[in-house]
C-alpha cells in the first residue's frame, strides 16, 4: 500500500501505525489499572525495530502511558533512526511519575502545554515532535483560542510539526478544526462500533483519521472466547467505564457474536483476523491510519503484513454493512 498524508502537514506516513499505550507499562489512572499488565522493554524495543524494518514508520505515544516510561522506550528505540520514523504523542493529563498514577484532572493552560511538550521531547529524545495532540477528550470551548494559539506557537518555534486532538466528540472537533490548523484527530474507530461521523469530520477539513482501538482492544484479534478473564492488573480487566468491549476482564459476548458474523469476509482473500479488521478501516476512506496496540516482534509482523493485502473490496465493505445493521444493530 502506498503511504498516507497525514493531514496537510506534507509528511507521509505508513497506512497503519504503531499504539504504543500497552509498551508504557503498568500504570493507574485515578486509581485504577489503565496499562496491558507487565511488559518486557527489550521486547518492545525489537519491536520498534522491527515494525521499521517492516515499513511502519508512524509511532504514537503519550506522556501518560506509563508516566513518562512509554516515550522513553521509544527514545531509546529509535536512537541512531529518528530520522525514519513520525512520532505522535500527546499531553494533558497530569500525573505522578514516581507513583506512576494519571489523574483525569486535565491542564491544557499555556504554560503547562510548554512544560509539558519540553519534557516529552526529552524524554523521547528528540528536538522536535511530528504531531503533538491534545489528550483530553474535552476541552471548554472557551479555552480552544488560547490552546490552538499555544501549539501554533510551538510550532512555529520548531518544538513541534503539526497537532491534533484525542477525541472522539464529533460535535467539538469541527469547529476546533474550522477555527485551527489541526492536523489530525485521533478516535476510536473499528468494524464493532463505527463512528464514521469523525472520519467525515476529517475528510471534511483535510484531516487525518488516526484510529486508535482499531482491534477493539484486542477482541479482534481472534483470541479470546466466551470464558476469557483478563487479570485485574490489564486495563481490560478494570472497572473503567469507558472500557467498551469487555466487563470484569471477560468480552462481552454481544461483540463476540458480531465478531462470528463477519469473521469469513474479514479472513477472506489469505488475511488473518488482524489484518481483515485493519482492512475495513481502509475501506473506509484514505484519510484513516489505524494505530493497532502493539508490543511484540510477532505482533507487528501481522499489523504490517496487513499491508500486502490493502483494504477490503467495495463489495466486501458492503457485505459487512449490510451484516452490522440487518443482523447486528451496529452503529455506522
Amino acid at each position: 500500500m502506498q503511504k498516507r498524508k497525514l493531514g496537510k502537514t506534507g509528511l507521509e506516513v505508513s497506512p497503519v501505525g504503531f499504539g504504543g499505550w500497552a509498551i508504557g507499562g503498568p500504570f493507574r489512572l485515578d486509581g485504577l489499572p489503565d496499562g496491558w499488565g507487565e511488559v518486557d522493554d527489550a521486547e518492545s524495543i525489537r519491536a520498534i525495530g522491527r515494525a521499521l524494518e517492516l515499513g511502519v514508520d508512524f509511532f504514537d505515544t503519550a506522556d501518560a502511558y506509563g508516566t513518562g516510561h512509554g516515550e522513553e522506550i521509544l527514545g531509546r528505540a529509535l536512537r541512531g533512526r529518528r530520522h525514519e520514523a513520525v512520532i505522535a504523542t500527546k499531553f494533558g493529563f497530569t500525573y505522578d511519575a514516581r507513583s506512576r498514577s494519571v489523574f483525569t484532572k486535565a491542564d491544557v493552560s499555556p504554560e503547562y502545554i510548554r512544560s509539558a511538550c519540553e519534557a516529552s521531547l526529552r524524554r523521547l529524545g528528540t528536538d522536535y515532535i511530528d504531531l503533538y495532540q491534545i489528550h483530553p477528550g474535552d476541552i471548554p470551548y472557551e479555552q480552544f483560542d488560547s490552546v490552538i494559539d499555544a501549539l501554533e506557537g510551538l510550532r512555529d518555534e520548531g518544538w513541534i510539526r503539526a497537532y491534533g486532538w484525542s477525541t472522539d466528540n464529533a460535535k467539538k472537533a469541527e469547529p476546533f478544526a474550522r477555527r485551527s490548523s489541526c492536523a489530525a484527530i485521533q478516535h476510536p474507530f473499528n468494524v464493532l462500533v463505527g463512528h464514521s461521523d469523525m472520519v467525515r469530520v476529517c475528510e471534511r477539513y483535510g484531516m487525518s483519521s488516526i484510529n486508535n482501538a482499531p482491534l477493539a482492544m484486542g477482541l479482534l484479534s481472534g483470541k479470546f472466547g466466551r470464558t476469557s478473564v483478563l487479570p485485574p492488573d490489564d486495563v481490560r480487566g478494570s472497572s473503567h467505564e469507558w472500557v467498551t468491549y469487555f466487563k470484569n476482564g471477560k468480552p462481552l459476548p454481544e461483540y463476540l457474536d458480531a465478531l462470528e458474523a463477519i469473521r469469513a469476509i474479514l479472513t477472506s482473500g489469505g488475511r488473518s483476523l488482524v489484518q481483515g479488521a485493519l482492512a475495513w478501516i481502509w475501506g473506509q476512506s484514505r484519510v484513516t491510519i489505524p494505530i493497532p496496540g502493539l508490543k511484540t516482534v510477532a505482533q507487528v509482523e501481522e499489523a504490517a503484513g496487513a499491508m500486502r493485502f490493502g483494504p477490503l473490496t467495495p463489495r466486501q465493505m458492503t457485505e459487512i454493512e449490510e451484516i452490522r445493521k440487518s443482523r447486528l444493530g451496529l452503529p455506522t
